[in-house]
C-alpha cells in the first residue's frame, strides 16, 4: 500500500512537471510568434521606407520637369528664399498683405481658402500681362500693319488662259485653266459671259491677281482673279505689253515690296486698295497714275476704255 502511495506521489511530481514544460514551451512559442511578426513588421516598414524614398524622388523628378514645362511656356516661377536670408518687410512692396484676422472661429480651411484665392488672382494678373507683352511688337520687328496699304500688297501677275469653258451651274461664267508661272495652272472663275465671247477666251494673255483668298463660286473654287477696265456698260480684260510671259510679276515704280502671302479678308485690304486702279486718257492701266509695268516690256493696258475703273 505504501508502495502505491509512492509511486502515485512521484507520478503526480512528473505531471506537475510536465505542465511546467508544457507552459514554459507556450511561453516560448508565443514569444517566438511575436518577434516573428516584429520582425515581419520591421521588413515590411523598412520595404515601405524605400518604396516611400522612391516616390519621393519620383515626384521631385517630376515636379523639375513640370516646372521646366512651365518656363518654356511662359510661366514666371518666384523662389521662394528662406526666412534667415531675407525679412518679411521686404514682401511688403511686392506681394499683397493677408487680410488680418477678425475672428478666433476661422480655421485652417478658411485660411487655405484666402490664399487660393490670392493664387488665383495672381495667376490671372500674370496672364494678362503677358497677352499684353505677346499684343506688343518687338521694337524693330517688321509686320504687315507697319507697311503703308498700297499696290505693292497685290500679287499681279501675268498670265495665260490655256483653256476656258462656260460654267455648269452659273449661265454668266466662265471656268478658266491659267498658266501663272507655277507648276499646275490655276482654275479661274470669271464673269465675262455677257463681254467676251467664249472663243476670245482661248489662249490669251491677261493680269490676273494671284492673293485673293481662294473663294467657291457656284461649286467651283477661283484661285485668282482675271484684271479687267469697268464700267456699268463694258468690260475689257486689260492685256500685258508684248513679250510678257507668264508668271512675270507687274511692278509699279515708287511702291517697292513683296505682295502678301494672301490678302487678309477682315483687312479689306482689297477694297481700301482697288479704288485707286484706272486706266489712263491712253487706256494704260495705273494705280494712283503709276503704270501697270512689267519690268523691260513695257506697259499694261486696256484695248480702248480710257479712265475707267479696274477690277
Amino acid at each position: 500500500m505504501a508502495a502505491n502511495n509512492a509511486v502515485l506521489n512521484r507520478l503526480e511530481q512528473k505531471g506537475a512537471e510536465a505542465d511546467q514544460v508544457i507552459e514554459y514551451l507556450k511561453q516560448q512559442v508565443a514569444l517566438l510568434k511575436e518577434k516573428a511578426i516584429l520582425q515581419a513588421s520591421l521588413r515590411e516598414e523598412k520595404k515601405l521606407r524605400v518604396e516611400n524614398a522612391k516616390l519621393k524622388k519620383e515626384i521631385e523628378g517630376l515636379k523639375q520637369e513640370l516646372i521646366q514645362a512651365e518656363i518654356r511656356n511662359g510661366v514666371k516661377h518666384i523662389p521662394i528664399p528662406s526666412s534667415g536670408t531675407i525679412s518679411a518687410a521686404s514682401f511688403s512692396e511686392d506681394l499683397p498683405q493677408p487680410a488680418p484676422v477678425t475672428s478666433s472661429s476661422s480655421g485652417p480651411k478658411d485660411q487655405i481658402k484666402g490664399g487660393s484665392e490670392e493664387k488665383k488672382k495672381k495667376e490671372k494678373a500674370e496672364k494678362k500681362g503677358e497677352k499684353r507683352e505677346k499684343k506688343q511688337p518687338l521694337p524693330g520687328a517688321g509686320s504687315d500693319d507697319s507697311r503703308p496699304m498700297d499696290v505693292s500688297r497685290l500679287d499681279l501677275r501675268v498670265g495665260c488662259i490655256i483653256t476656258a469653258k462656260n460654267h455648269p451651274d452659273a449661265d454668266s461664267l466662265y471656268v478658266e485653266e491659267v498658266d501663272v508661272g507655277e507648276a499646275i495652272p490655276r482654275t479661274v472663275v470669271s464673269g465675262l459671259v455677257k463681254h467676251v465671247p467664249l472663243e476670245q477666251m482661248q489662249n490669251r494673255m491677261v493680269v490676273l491677281l494671284c492673293n485673293l483668298k481662294p473663294a467657291k463660286m457656284r461649286g467651283v473654287v477661283s484661285q485668282a482673279m482675271v484684271m479687267c477696265a469697268s464700267s456699268p456698260e463694258k468690260v475689257e480684260i486689260l492685256a500685258p505689253p508684248s513679250g510678257a510671259v507668264p508668271g512675270e510679276r507687274i511692278t509699279f515704280e515708287g511702291f517697292p515690296g513683296e505682295p502678301e502671302k494672301e490678302l487678309n479678308p477682315k483687312k479689306k485690304m482689297w477694297e481700301q486698295i482697288q479704288p485707286d486702279l484706272h486706266t489712263n486718257d491712253q487706256c494704260i492701266a495705273t494705280y494712283k497714275g503709276v503704270p501697270f509695268e512689267v519690268k523691260g516690256k513695257g506697259v499694261c493696258r486696256a484695248q480702248t476704255m480710257a479712265s475707267s475703273g479696274i477690277k
